[in-house]
């Protein structure tokens, strides 16, 4: 939901969450581009469901997608409204009028409000029971590509990535840096599930013993070199050609690294984590000593 005030402030109610996506500072710039105003005079407002809509959840990189189509929605309700409303006091096609000024020609004051809203659900055909099929599944698809160059210990099995090159498309960028943003994160996040993250299960329980136990990159696992890229393209569905990032930049550097260490020292690993000890069997294992299993 969006609500202009008299006095032209601008205030957006959404329902999807941001955790750190930039999805907030996409929505603002969604709006100001419709509105013609400002993006930094665009207040959105924390959730609450008391005063917010509903939204499922923010998964699947779909918060600028699908909320941002909402908001588009939304926006375009607005300016056709603002549209009327100048017409009705007066004011010529295009005129660039002010907001506040507009509800004081309207009213004699700085009063009243504007409210637009909108809502968005994508055409779904849900998967077959036989085969799995559909043809169509979802609104949009993640792509990206990644290279990775690594450093092996043959004596240790120790790996270091020391160059992470991650190339996605995620439409239209709405904001280049925020996306730019999102391809490193996502990248290390990747990394810690690729090289160091394992959960040891037992009979369908946890046993890690704590976070402590349950391995994350630390600064010194960071690349020396990363590249983060984004194709110039356009989702014809999406808002303003836009669609989602984050999830993009995790699809393949796992493999990425794998082959990576493949070439390195001839040892092709299909299980993560690619840790010290797993290569360092590996490298037993294709000497024609290998380990004990543990």
């Amino acid at each position: 939901m969006l609500n202009v005030a008299g006095d032209g402030s601008v205030t957006l109610y959404i329902g999807t969450i941001d955790m750190g996506q930039g999805s907030d500072t996409g929505m603002a710039q969604i709006v100001g581009e419709l509105l013609n105003i400002p993006a930094e005079s665009v207040k959105v407002m924390p959730r609450d469901s008391d005063v917010t809509p509903y939204d499922m959840g923010t998964l699947g990189s779909r918060s600028l997608f699908h909320m941002g189509n909402a908001v588009r929605v939304a926006a375009e309700e607005v300016r056709g409204k603002i549209a009327a409303l100048a017409r009705e006091v007066g004011e010529p096609e295009g005129s660039n009028i002010p907001l506040a000024e507009l509800f004081k020609k309207k009213y004699g004051m700085q009063a009243g409000n504007i409210v637009g809203s909108g809502t968005y659900k994508p055409d779904h055909i849900p998967a077959a029971h036989g085969d799995g099929q559909s043809t169509n599944i979802t609104p949009f698809w993640m792509i990206g590509g990644a290279g990775a160059e690594v450093e092996v210990d043959t004596e240790t099995g120790h790996v270091r990535v020391t160059k992470v090159v991650n190339v996605i498309d995620c439409g239209k960028r709405i904001n280049p840096r925020i996306v730019e943003t999102q391809i490193s994160g996502a990248s290390l996040m990747q990394l810690g599930f690729t090289m160091f993250e394992k959960m040891h299960l037992d009979g369908g329980q946890v046993t890690n013993a704590s976070l402590a136990d349950y391995k994350i990159p630390g600064i010194l696992d960071v690349p020396a070199t990363m590249v983060n890229e984004a194709i110039d393209a356009y989702q014809h569905n999406g808002p303003f050609g836009a669609k989602g990032a984050g999830e993009s930049a995790t699809l393949c550097l796992s493999p990425a690294i794998a082959n990576a260490i493949d070439d390195a020292v001839g040892v092709r690993l299909t299980e993560l984590p690619f840790n010290a000890e797993a290569v360092y069997r590996a490298l037993r294992a294709k000497a024609g000593n290998p380990l004990e299993p543990v």
